[in-house]
């Protein structure tokens, strides 16, 4: 049995409905699984707010909560369709409130089902080393594409080729070296993991450890590298390339498929959408039974914002996209058969992110 997100628990005052829209929005995928969003639920909708921790962020945090935020109001909006609401989601209404992300308003409608309201309970990240074939025809894969519709400026690559992979993998390996290579990025690496759950229990926020698909036989020593001391002199003999090599070349080497969302619009104004669309294709995997691994310091990184990151390392990962895409790379992310982890990451009651509640949206 899967150890994960509990089922939902109506607060007082809130309709069926609304609790359910918002539990969907909770759901999404969120960085180090904590979100930094805030609901305002009312008889027009909902509304969705950036907390204070997100208006406070630094560039690169906020720009993943951006990406959270898309995947939030998808959810959000995918199960207010099935529930038989006509969902008009406006993003960013009000540019004079800085915190006010989108608007989610509900009148009544017709049961629309999608096919992607079912998976949003079961998406989770699956971290196992190998995902297994056989790849998918470029009909199943053209499923995935259709997944776009409406996203401007947002494109899909699958990276699969020859010519194209080793590419791939060697920026993958670059980008998670260096998390372990730099002291910011290696406290914020460790700092999401909640090693006082042990390795089979799950928690509400952080990352627990049994969901990392660490093997039981390096699990001490993997915790012990938490420690920056001793990462430091690691890092020193080269450990850090190892790992790297482990946490993302490898596990791509061995996926039936890897993709990257790219983005042709300025980057915050993007991230938004690249958050909606990476949360479709999640759920189009989920559907078929794929299982589905993002990796957002590859394409992060390389940005130029990005304060934490060597000039030279940057630089590097840049110059490695420009020879795969034109656009600005925004999420990779692989693809494949892979039994599902035994531990997820859990999610906090609803009532944690509600700031007021007023009666039902009509029906």
């Amino acid at each position: 049995m899967v150890r994960g997100v509990p089922a939902c628990v109506q607060p007082m005052g809130v309709s069926a409905d609304l609790s359910s829209i918002v539990e969907a929005g909770a759901l999404a995928p969120s960085a180090d699984n904590r979100h930094c969003f805030e609901v305002e639920v009312s008889a027009a909708g909902v509304l969705l707010l950036g907390s204070t921790a997100f208006l406070e962020a630094p560039y690169h945090r906020k720009l993943l909560s951006l990406i959270s935020f898309g995947a939030v109001g998808e959810n959000m909006r995918i199960r207010a369709l099935r529930l038989g609401y006509r969902a008009a989601l406006r993003w960013i209404p009000d540019p004079s409130r800085p915190s006010l992300m989108a608007e989610l308003h509900l009148t009544q409608g017709e049961v629309v089902d999608c096919g992607l309201d079912a998976g949003i309970r079961g998406r989770h990240t699956n971290r196992r080393l190998v995902f297994s074939g056989p790849r998918l025809s470029e009909a199943e894969l053209g499923y995935f594409h259709r997944r776009l519709e409406g996203a401007e400026g947002v494109s899909l690559c699958f990276l699969d080729s020859a010519a194209q992979r080793p590419k791939l993998l060697r920026l993958m390996r670059i980008a998670e070296a260096e998390r372990f290579n730099t002291r910011v990025l290696h406290e914020e690496l460790f700092a999401a993991l909640r090693f006082d759950a042990g390795w089979r229990a799950t928690v509400e926020e952080g990352l627990p450890p049994g969901a990392l698909g660490v093997e039981p036989g390096v699990r001490w020593a993997f915790a012990q590298l938490r420690r920056w001391p001793l990462m430091n002199a690691l890092r020193r003999l080269g450990v850090h390339h190892a790992l790297g090599f482990r946490a993302a070349s490898l596990p791509c080497r061995l996926a039936p498929h890897c993709g990257v969302l790219t983005a042709s619009a300025p980057t915050e104004r993007s991230a938004i959408t690249i958050g909606v669309v990476l949360q479709r294709l999640w759920l189009e995997a989920e559907s078929r039974g794929l299982a589905f691994q993002p990796f957002a310091a590859p394409a992060l990184l390389a940005l130029p914002e990005y304060a934490d990151v060597p000039a030279g390392m940057g630089e590097r990962l840049r110059l490695g996209w420009n020879e795969l895409t034109d656009a600005t790379p925004m999420m990779v992310f692989r693809m494949g058969y892979a039994p599902r982890p035994p531990v997820r990451a859990g999610r906090p009651p609803i009532e944690r992110w509600m700031r007021s509640v007023a009666e039902a949206p009509t029906r």
